[in-house]
């Protein structure tokens, strides 16, 4: 039995917890707790993603590693960095800062937007004071719309432009739960997401918790990508209808445990797989609003726009200890579950 896993003979005090755990935290609330009780659907996984049907026998008590209820954003913390990781550049032979393009978009699938922060200067060599991200009342919006037409050559040329943030410089885990609240928009060409990436820079390991992609209507995605022992790439997929989700705020959640991945909406578990075998590496979370590209087709001068990605907090649990977490000297926050 792994640790603050309860058996079903205590099936009493499942239920009494389960009632305080919703009494702790209703789904319309912001309220930050310290340990959540998540149900657990029967096992064993199936190794291809697979709706939940049968009501839970256990339950699972995880520890906060990480929230941000959003009432402010500091870059200068590194809490969030609003662009992916710097890389070598193969062409110029040289390391490319974060202002190099490809660590704003996803070129590999064609997205349309470039994503930008208050400090990005693109090619113009000083800050171009852009600011996707707006606080009004603890919600941050993410906001996606279209590039002023005399900044497109400071900025790759890119129509669209948008807001990535991830704690990759702040923050890592290996299993737990992961979760975001968020009112998510469902308008044409955009993915709205919430995922994680391993903290080594290699792919693919990769838990997308929530993806709303616009062409299939009214339905929440969860995949999971992994390597094969062999080398080769995978991945399945959870689909859940969630009709509307776009006009409330509802909570998005992973439990990654060694052997599954439980995603849940609104705190119900909703689908599973099996957790692969090369799945082991610490993870950092993201969440973005991306515009167009290969999978949800291009935004055209008829898109509307602005667009806005609500975000009400933003969290992770463990189920280890949260004080057994240790930190780099880069300043990275690193939690190891069980």
């Amino acid at each position: 039995m792994k640790p603050g896993i309860r058996p079903r003979a205590v099936k009493i005090s499942l239920l009494c917890g389960q009632l305080l755990a919703l009494a702790a935290w209703s789904v319309g609330s912001a309220t930050a707790q310290e340990q959540v009780q998540l149900p657990l659907p029967p096992g064993p996984a199936p190794a291809e993603c697979a709706p939940v049907s049968a009501p839970a026998q256990d339950s699972v008590t995880l520890k906060r590693t990480f929230f941000d209820d959003f009432d402010k954003i500091d870059f200068s913390a590194n809490k969030w960095t609003p662009h992916y990781d710097g890389g070598f550049d193969q062409i110029s032979r040289r390391w490319q800062g974060y202002d190099w393009v490809v660590k704003r978009t996803a070129p590999a699938i064609r997205e349309q937007q470039i994503y930008v922060d208050p400090n990005y200067r693109g090619t113009a060599g000083k800050s171009l004071k852009l600011n996707p991200f707006k606080i009004d009342n603890g919600i941050m919006s993410i906001t996606a719309e279209r590039v002023p037409e005399e900044l497109e050559n400071f900025l790759g040329g890119f129509q669209y432009m948008s807001g990535l943030l991830t704690t990759r410089r702040s923050f890592t885990q290996m299993y737990g739960y992961f979760e975001i609240r968020a009112r998510v928009p469902a308008g044409p060409h955009l993915v709205p997401a919430f995922w994680m990436l391993a903290d080594d820079r290699t792919w693919p390991q990769e838990l997308d918790v929530m993806e709303a992609p616009s062409h299939v209507r009214d339905t929440i995605m969860s995949t999971l990508h992994w390597q094969q022992p062999v080398g080769q790439a995978n991945k399945t997929a959870c689909r859940t209808p969630l009709k509307g989700y776009d006009q409330d705020f509802h909570l998005y959640g992973a439990l990654w445990m060694p052997e599954r991945i439980v995603y849940y909406i609104d705190r119900k578990p909703v689908g599973q797989v099996a957790t692969p075998s090369t799945f082991t590496k610490p993870m950092y979370m993201l969440v973005n609003l991306a515009v167009g590209g290969t999978w949800v087709g291009n935004a055209t001068p008829d898109t509307p726009m602005p667009v806005k990605f609500d975000v009400d907090n933003i969290s992770a649990f463990t189920m280890g200890e949260p004080d057994a977490c240790t930190t780099a000297s880069n300043g990275v926050k690193t939690c190891q579950g069980k």
